[in-house]
C-alpha cells in the first residue's frame, strides 16, 4: 500500500502564539510521521495596504517593501524552526484579509490540516474584533487545529 499524501497548512504571523502552534505541531505531529509523505506549507498573510491611505506612490512601495520584509522574516524564522527538526517546508506569501485568505488558500492547495495559534482573546475582544482561529475553525473546507499556549507556570 501506497503511504498517503498529507498537505499541511500552518499560518504564522508575527505572534508568540503562532510560533507556539508551529512548534507544537511539528514536535507532535510532524516530527513523528515516518515517512517523507507530509507537505508543510507554512503561510503568512500580508493584509492588503489601503490604496487611498498614500497619495504619493514612493511611500507605497515604502510600505509594500517594508511588509514584505517582514513577511520574509517571519517565513525565515518558521522555515528554520522546520529544517532544525529535519522537516521539507516551503513558505508562501498571501496578501489580504487572514480569515478569508486562508479559507480560500485551503481549498486551493487541496490542504489536509490547517494548523493555527490562539491567541487566547478574552469573550469582549473576540466579540468585537473577530477571531480568526474561530473563523477557521467555522469556515476552513479540512480540519482545523487551534493550539493554545499553555498556560505560564508561575
Amino acid at each position: 500500500m501506497d503511504p498517503v499524501l498529507m498537505n499541511v497548512l500552518v499560518a504564522v504571523d508575527d505572534s508568540d502564539e503562532s510560533f507556539a502552534a508551529l512548534r507544537w505541531v511539528v514536535d507532535k505531529i510532524l516530527k513523528r510521521r515516518e515517512d517523507s509523505t507530509t507537505v508543510v506549507t507554512i503561510a503568512h498573510v500580508a493584509e492588503a495596504l489601503p490604496r487611498y491611505a498614500f497619495p504619493g506612490g514612493h511611500v507605497v512601495e515604502s510600505a509594500r517593501k517594508a511588509q514584505e520584509q517582514n513577511s520574509a522574516r517571519i517565513l525565515s524564522r518558521a522555515y528554520e524552526m522546520c529544517r532544525e527538526s529535519s522537516l521539507k517546508a516551503k513558505t508562501i506569501i498571501l496578501e489580504g484579509d487572514p480569515k478569508e485568505t486562508i479559507c480560500r488558500a485551503v481549498e486551493e492547495m487541496n490542504i489536509h490540516l490547517l494548523v493555527v495559534g490562539s491567541r487566547g482573546l478574552g469573550q469582549i475582544k473576540r466579540a468585537f474584533l473577530g477571531s480568526v482561529s474561530d473563523y477557521l475553525a467555522q469556515h476552513a473546507k479540512c480540519p482545523v487545529l487551534v493550539v493554545k499556549q499553555p498556560p505560564n507556570k508561575i
